[in-house]
C-alpha cells in the first residue's frame, strides 16, 4: 500500500506525484517543481508516494491515489500503469510499459510513455539524428524503450547484448515488427557495441561496473559514437568513464530525466513546453547537493 514520503508541499488544487518503489531517491519532485517555477504554476503540487509492485489499483481507488491528477511511475508499476489505463498513446501500447498516467474527466486514467522521448531527445542533443546503427546494452523496460527510441530515430540495424540473452526476446520482437535487423551479441563481447553510431546502456550499477572493468582490459576497443547511460549518480559512471577515455561523446541519465519529465508536464498541465533547462539544472543541482 502506498506511504507519502513527502507532506511539505502545501495543499493545491492540482496534485501529482512520482511513484514506484524505491521511490525515495526520484528526482521526479525535484524537476517538476522546477518546471512549475519556471512556468509561473502555483496552484500545483508534486509529491512522492512508495508504491509496491502489485498495488498500483489500491493506490488509485483506496489510496493517496484517489486525490491524484497525474502521475510519473517508476519501476516497477509501468507495466501496471498500462493496464491499469482506459486509454493509452501509441507509444505505451506499442510497448505494454507507461511512465505517465493522467486523470481524465471522467475518472478513469491515460496512460503515455515518455521514456522512448527522453532516451531519442538525449541523444539528438549529442547530435545523433540519422544514425545507421544503434545498440542497447542491458534488458528489461529501459532497454526496450532505447530499442523504441533507436527505431524512431531510423537506425538500420540494432545489436543487443543482455548477462540473460532470453530477457532480450520483447527487445527483438520490437524490432522485427519494425522490420529492423537484430544482431544479439554475446555478453562477453559486448565491447563491440561500442562501434555503434549511438549506444544506450541500460545496466544497472553493479551491471555496469562489470562491464566497464572487462572493457578496460582490451587495448582494441573500437572508438565509440554518442553513448547515451541511464546512470547518473555517482558521476561519471563506469562505463561513461571508459567511452569518455575512448574519445566517445557521452550523454548521461539526468538528460534523458529532464526530457521525458518536459513531456509528463506538457501532459499534466497543458502547457506547450516545460523549461528543460531549468529542470536540468535543478536535478544537477540535487544530486550535487547529495554528494
Amino acid at each position: 500500500m502506498g506511504r507519502q514520503l513527502s507532506t511539505s508541499t502545501p495543499a493545491a488544487e492540482r496534485r501529482f506525484a512520482v511513484i514506484g518503489s524505491p521511490v525515495a531517491h526520484s528526482l521526479s519532485p525535484v524537476l517538476h517543481r522546477a518546471a512549475f517555477r519556471g512556468l509561473g504554476i502555483h496552484d500545483a503540487s508534486y509529491e512522492r508516494f512508495e508504491v509496491a509492485a502489485g498495488q498500483l489499483e489500491t493506490f488509485v481507488r483506496e489510496g493517496p491515489g484517489r486525490e491524484l491528477h497525474g502521475m510519473s511511475v517508476t519501476m516497477p508499476g509501468k507495466p501496471e500503469a498500462f493496464a491499469l489505463a482506459a486509454e493509452t498513446d501509441d507509444v505505451s501500447a506499442r510497448l505494454a510499459i507507461s511512465n505517465t498516467l493522467i486523470r481524465r474527466a471522467d475518472g478513469r486514467w491515460r496512460a503515455e510513455n515518455h521514456d522512448v522521448h527522453g532516451i531519442a531527445a538525449s541523444l539528438g542533443d549529442h547530435g545523433v539524428h540519422a544514425p545507421v546503427t544503434g545498440a542497447v546494452l542491458g534488458s528489461g523496460a529501459t532497454a526496450l524503450s532505447a530499442v523504441s527510441a533507436l527505431i524512431d530515430l531510423g537506425v538500420s540495424r540494432i545489436a543487443l547484448s543482455a548477462r540473460s540473452p532470453h530477457k532480450l526476446a520483447p527487445l527483438r520482437e520490437l524490432a522485427a515488427a519494425a522490420e529492423v535487423p537484430v544482431q544479439v551479441v554475446d555478453w562477453d563481447s559486448s565491447w563491440q557495441l561500442l562501434s555503434a553510431d549511438a549506444l544506450v546502456s541500460a545496466l544497472a550499477t553493479e551491471g555496469a561496473e562489470q562491464v566497464a572493468a572487462r572493457w578496460t582490459d582490451r587495448s582494441d576497443l573500437p572508438r565509440p559514437g554518442v553513448f547515451l547511460d541511464v546512470l547518473y549518480d555517482p558521476w561519471p559512471a563506469p562505463l561513461a568513464r571508459v567511452v569518455t577515455a575512448l574519445g566517445g561523446e557521452v550523454a548521461d541519465g539526468l538528460e534523458m530525466l529532464a526530457h521525458q519529465a518536459d513531456m509528463q508536464v506538457r501532459s499534466m498541465l497543458g502547457v506547450e513546453s516545460a523549461p528543460v533547462g531549468q529542470m536540468l539544472a535543478a536535478a544537477r543541482q540535487a544530486v550535487s547537493d547529495r554528494s
